[in-house]
Order: structure tokens, then sequence, then C-alpha cells
């Protein structure tokens, strides 16, 4: 027998609701609770995904884990960074979540507070970029060099955009690594003879 799609749509109870709420734990299997929802409703409203009790609790199961003591200083925001990883398919436990603002932070090359990287991380998501550690750190930097570190929430919150919009439009030169060599390679160095001391000297012709 055929569902009607509609049907099934008015049988989904309104995000934000008890029920809803009771549904999600129903299809997580453990005791979700509306600290864990929020940041993930939050993430589905930004990218336009629609809001099912199935993918909500796919998500909240996906950030879900032990979180650190530094993860229980601004947890909203690091579960709003793990929805939005947790939306573009890429690992969001909290273990995960701390791995990707490490290499973000060495990225930057500067020290930085979590809360910035979290900001921007989040902020990225919602305007759709790909959460990659080299977007993130670019952003970081282009607010960095406005003095951002010492900006309030308010200033931080007028800049996080503009940062977004610049770090898109900075271009890395491409198939270039760090010795600065086409297609990201080093130059093999010569080999030299088994208890050699030295480069093989060059062949000479006959």
């Amino acid at each position: 027998m055929a569902t009607n799609p509609d049907a099934q749509r008015q049988e989904q109870p309104a995000p934000g609701t008890p029920e809803f709420l009771r549904a999600v734990r129903r299809a997580a299997g453990w005791r979700v609770s509306p600290r864990h929802l929020e940041p993930v409703l939050e993430a589905l409203r930004h990218t336009g995904t629609s809001v099912t009790v199935e993918r909500v609790a796919e998500l909240v199961s996906a950030i879900h884990g032990d979180r650190s003591a530094r993860q229980r200083r601004h947890p909203e925001l690091w579960r709003l960074m793990g929805a939005y990883l947790a939306l573009q398919g890429k690992p969001a436990h909290p273990e995960a979540q701390r791995a990707f603002i490490g290499r973000c932070r060495r990225l930057v090359g500067a020290e930085v507070s979590d809360f910035l990287l979290l900001a921007v991380a989040a902020e990225a998501g919602a305007a759709g970029k790909p959460l990659e550690a080299r977007f993130v750190a670019r952003a970081v930097r282009w607010l960095l060099d406005r003095g951002a570190a010492e900006a309030d929430p308010e200033q931080l919150d007028e800049l996080l955009p503009r940062a977004i919009e610049a770090a898109s439009h900075i271009e890395t030169p491409a198939g270039r690594n760090r010795a600065g060599q086409p297609g990201g390679r080093r130059p093999a160095p010569r080999r030299s003879k088994p208890g050699g001391r030295g480069p093989l000297p060059p062949r000479q012709r006959r």
C-alpha cells in the first residue's frame, strides 16, 4: 500500500515541541536533551536542510560523546560546529571536533582562543562553505589583522561575515607546496652507493 508523503509530513511533530524531542529520542535510542537538539536545528535551518526526526537523530548522535574540560567552555559553539561537520559528512564526535580546531590553530600560526576559532568555523558552516582547516585559518588571520582578538561579541558578529567573504576570495597558488615545487613534490635526491659517502658521480660516456 502506497503511503501519502503529505500525510507523513503532517504526522511529523513540529521541531521545538516536546513531541519532536520524544520522537528524536526514540529514533536516536538515547536520552537526547534540548541542549543537544538546539545546535542541530540551528545548523539545519541555516543550511536550508529539511528537518526530519530521522535526520536530527542522526546528527545529534554524530556529535555526541565524552567532552573534554575545554569543550565545557562554549559548549553550544562546539556542538554547533560539530553539527556543521556532520552535515558535511565529516567526523563530528567531540574528539574529531578538538582535532579540527587544533589543525586550524596550527595553520593560523598564532595563539588564538577556542572561541574565535569556533565562531569562525560555525559562521563558515552557516554560510555553506566547506569546513576545511585552511579556510577557517584564512578567515581567522583576516580577523586578527583587524584586531578581532580584542573585539567584543557584538563587533565580532559584524566582522564574521566579512571574514568568511574575504577568506573565500583569498586563493593559494595551485599545485605548489611549502617547498615551492610545482605539483607538490620535492626533487628526489641522487642515491648514494651502499656504504658510500656521497652521491654517485655522473656516468661517463665511452
